[in-house]
């Protein structure tokens, strides 16, 4: 059994663009790996653990993601952390125990570029980003890598946060940068990603949203009135979002990422249509990516060998 750390995991030194074919890899096979619905346990007021299985059978690789949310940092942990296990199929062997923290953020900002990009208007001149933490970081990773053309990033002004963003990115030719002092002026843009974790009610009213608009709630709350309102909603796994409020009233307008990346379905069909795009995280890319990340390891990492029952009758 092999063990990654997030250090390991690190070193290897990803390319944005290679993980992004990832991300690309496992739209267009979803349909062929098995994606159970996550399972929730709650502890306590502010501990959340959530277990997300997959099998990928044309990999003979199967796994599980746990995944830990405590409201603080608890010992210098954070208070969002993740492990991954790897197992094989035909030989039931396990393969790693991996950190899934990386892994997490990376296709979770892939994924974000990936919808910003695949279902925007056809010349996009503005992008709000909201929430300006690691997932806003992972995502300007992956967006400036793959999309070349000019835009406008526009921030909220809060402390400064906007500005350490600026100073991260500023560098990059193809972008301008606008500092926001309110949500009205920050959502009223072609593009709109979302990195808060949490939003108690819709952040706006439905009229600030212009038309050919590409709303994306990285961590899905906050956009309800979106749900009865745009044109198309988009999600990553039908399962995933049958327990949304407006389920019912937007399934007939439903599509998923899977069909347009399969030209199954057409994504954006004009620069008029609202359009957003719900991809809360499953599984299956965490595992894809889990995968790779082993390849590329090798046999540079720990090891422990493990010991299995050779008798039928041990006990």
């Amino acid at each position: 059994m092999k063990i990654l750390d997030f250090d390991k995991i690190k070193s290897l030194n990803l390319s944005a663009e290679e993980m992004y074919s990832w991300t690309e890899n496992v739209w267009k096979q979803q349909d062929s790996f098995i994606l159970p619905p996550k399972s929730k346990m709650l502890q306590g007021e502010s501990g959340r653990y959530f277990t997300m299985p997959c099998v990928l059978p044309q990999y003979d690789i199967s796994g599980v993601k746990f995944i830990c949310r405590n409201v603080d940092d608890v010992d210098g942990v954070p208070a969002r952390n993740s492990n991954i296990m790897l197992q094989n199929c035909s030989k039931h062997g396990l393969l790693a125990v991996m950190d899934g923290t990386y892994i997490t953020n990376m296709r979770t900002g892939a994924n974000a570029a990936y919808n910003a990009i695949t279902f925007a208007k056809s010349k996009p001149e503005t992008l709000a980003v909201y929430g300006l933490g690691l997932t806003a970081r992972a995502f300007m990773f992956f967006f400036t890598a793959i999309s070349k053309h000019p835009i406008t990033i526009k921030l909220m002004r809060y402390k400064n946060q906007a500005e350490l963003f600026i100073d991260e990115f500023e560098a990059n030719s193809n972008l301008k940068f606008q500092i926001c002092d309110n949500l009205e002026e920050l959502l009223h843009s072609d593009i709109i990603v979302s990195c808060v974790s949490f939003a108690r009610k819709e952040l706006c009213d439905i009229s600030v949203y212009p038309k050919g608009c590409t709303v994306v709630p990285v961590h899905t709350s906050g956009f309800q009135n979106c749900d009865l309102a745009f044109d198309k909603v988009v999600v990553d796994d039908i399962g995933h979002v049958k327990g949304y409020r407006y389920f019912n009233e937007f399934q007939d307008r439903m599509i998923r990422i899977t069909d347009v990346a399969n030209q199954r379905v057409a994504g954006r069909e004009n620069d008029e249509q609202q359009i957003v795009v719900y991809d809360g995280g499953v599984a299956i890319h965490d595992l894809y990516y889990a995968m790779k990340i082993l390849e590329k390891a090798g046999d540079d990492c720990i090891q422990i060998p493990m010991s299995y029952p050779e008798e039928r009758f041990w006990i």
